[in-house]
């Protein structure tokens, strides 16, 4: 029988694919790679993917290529208007367009990614006994907050989510570990990233198509304007290296919603002038050679795809610790590490890094060879699937 109470005329589960209906609200990012990734490796004879995804994010700040470049890999897409904040109208009317989705699409599986989409597609899927629903969280947004007032209630949330969650991908050990605090073992399943390579540009080349002085030491991130990649902790560390360094310049390739009010803050920091803001830029990983250090201060992360493109790059790195950062950097081999706010230390390990390029060198090549082992664009896809036949074959 269907949702419906109707007799379902479906074909035996071994003569059509597995339909998977991805859920996404997060279409820009680290998590529109992870889904571009898995799409185009994911094995179409044996899978059907479909997406429901808003056309354009919330805020997309330039970022707006997904619902196209998803619609070019022929997956279906299916729009459905999600909103990163919290909006309780809203976000029940994308419960139910999801429900009404879900029924007239039949899914085995309903994948849900990130936090918004997390919680409107598992509790729509939840109304679908024969439904098998998996959660990747591309890091748990409880995360973000020191305050156990604000953290509590968001974890409680995913707690409760866990128990209509068949399975819950996580993407690094330290998520993994993270998961293992909400949800039972026996659920989670890690499968880190992997990605393709890329052909960087040319040192020289990078700085000329980004406006660039080629002799300037050029400090940079491309870190999204949003609370999470703690972007005013990034305009701290710029004006401290500024005043030990003033002949040092800036690159900030990215967009945002707190865009604004971190420029007021370079601005008031008087390193305003000394940074290059070109917003969102479609290539920024073939041009990260244009920087001598690069620096990440996010507070929490699922693995960031910036980070590995860095390494790729070659480009020596100062992050603050956190959950998927510390998987992909060890302290002192591949990277220098610092905690969470520690602006003081952050720009000291820029500034050590700028002023000894022997180590600086040894570090990006260290790093380049660590991450060559994500290098695989298709072996996240092929560990996706066994754990989707591991799901239809419980039901």
């Amino acid at each position: 029988m269907d949702a419906t109470g109707g007799a379902a005329l479906a074909l035996p589960m071994s003569d059509r694919p597995i339909r998977v209906l991805q859920v996404m609200e997060a279409t820009i990012g680290g998590t529109k790679r992870h889904l571009l990734d898995l799409a185009a490796a994911a094995d179409g004879r044996e899978f059907q993917f479909d997406v429901a995804c808003p056309r354009v994010r919330s805020e997309p700040r330039g970022d707006t290529s997904f619902f196209d470049d998803m619609s070019a890999l022929q997956v279906g897409m299916h729009v459905v208007p999600m909103v990163r904040a919290i909006r309780p109208i809203h976000d029940l009317r994308a419960t139910w367009d999801l429900i009404k989705l879900i029924r007239r699409g039949r899914y085995d599986i309903v994948h849900t990614h990130s936090t918004k989409a997390g919680v409107v597609g598992r509790v729509a899927a939840a109304l679908f006994p024969q439904v098998r629903t998996v959660h990747t969280p591309h890091g748990f947004y409880f995360l973000n907050f020191d305050s156990p007032l604000a953290r509590t209630p968001l974890r409680w949330l995913e707690l409760v989510l866990g128990l209509v969650t068949a399975n819950l991908i996580a993407l690094s050990e330290g998520e993994r570990q993270v998961a293992g605090e909400i949800a039972a073992p026996r659920k989670i399943r890690k499968i880190p990233l992997t990605f393709a390579p890329f052909v960087p540009e040319p040192r020289t080349e990078a700085r000329r198509r980004l406006d660039l002085p080629a002799d300037a030491p050029i400090v940079g991130t491309t870190a999204r304007f949003t609370e999470q990649k703690a972007p005013f902790d990034i305009a701290e560390a710029f004006a401290a290296i500024y005043r030990e360094r003033p002949d040092a310049r800036f690159l900030w390739t990215n967009d945002g919603e707190l865009r604004t009010q971190v420029e007021d803050r370079l601005r008031a920091l008087g390193v305003h002038e000394a940074t290059a803001l070109p917003g969102f830029v479609t290539d920024a990983r073939a041009l990260l050679t244009a920087l001598d250090v690069y620096l990440h201060m996010a507070r929490w992360e699922g693995v960031p795809y910036s980070i590995m493109e860095v390494m790729t790059a070659g480009v020596p790195i100062v992050a603050a610790r956190a959950v998927g950062t510390t998987d992909l950097i060890e302290h002192g081999r591949t990277g220098l590490l610092v905690d969470p706010g520690d602006i003081p230390a952050a720009a000291a390990a820029t500034l050590r890094l700028l002023t000894h390029s022997d180590e600086a060198r040894t570090l990006a090549a260290n790093a380049c060879a660590a991450v060559a082992v994500y290098h695989d664009a298709g072996a996240m896809a092929r560990a996706t699937e066994a754990v989707y036949r591991e799901m239809v074959g419980e039901r």
